[in-house]
């Protein structure tokens, strides 16, 4: 028996839902032929579209010195993203791809010139594909990048950038 009447309750079913949104009367939504023998198509039929992923934000940057004269600087995120490192001289870039920054605020620069060696200056800048931490440094560290690792925990994740002690001059 074919209904001419439009749906009077929301169901959270694919059909349901399609035939109350689009005010499709309840015959066509059941996938009924239409006069010309047509079948419509249901939501069931059509693929559901794939959600956007999540977006990792930069929480904080962080800065510590070490008892070697050494130093670490640490960017807290909200989960893990790809990193790749760019050096640059006595510049330092680690690419965040799919990254974001949380607050505007987290674009203010971190200087850290008056704590001595090995670091000048930490900035997170956001980019198009994610954020770059940028970290000059106080010398050249010749060929060797530092060395950095991403911790993960509590569905946090922290890029940690371990610095070398400036060499003596």
């Amino acid at each position: 028996m074919r209904r001419n009447c439009f749906m009077s309750i929301v169901r959270f079913t694919g059909a349901a839902l399609t035939a109350l949104s689009l005010g499709v009367p309840l015959a066509l939504a059941e996938g009924e032929p239409t006069a010309g023998g047509a079948r419509q198509k249901l939501a069931s039929d059509v693929a559901a579209p794939t959600p956007a992923p999540a977006t990792v934000e930069v929480i904080f940057t962080g800065f510590a010195r070490r008892t070697d004269q050494g130093a670490s600087v640490y960017v807290r995120m909200t989960g893990e993203v790809p990193v790749a490192v760019e050096q640059s001289g006595r510049r330092l870039i680690y690419r965040l791809s799919g990254a974001k920054l949380g607050v505007k605020n987290n674009a203010n620069p971190l200087p850290t010139g008056e704590f001595g060696p090995p670091v000048s200056n930490v900035a997170l800048v956001a980019t198009t594909g994610g954020v770059d931490v940028v970290i000059d440094l106080t010398s050249d560290p010749g060929d060797k990048v530092p060395a950095y690792r991403v911790v993960s925990q509590s569905k946090l994740a922290t890029l940690v950038v371990d610095l070398p002690p400036a060499p003596a001059q």
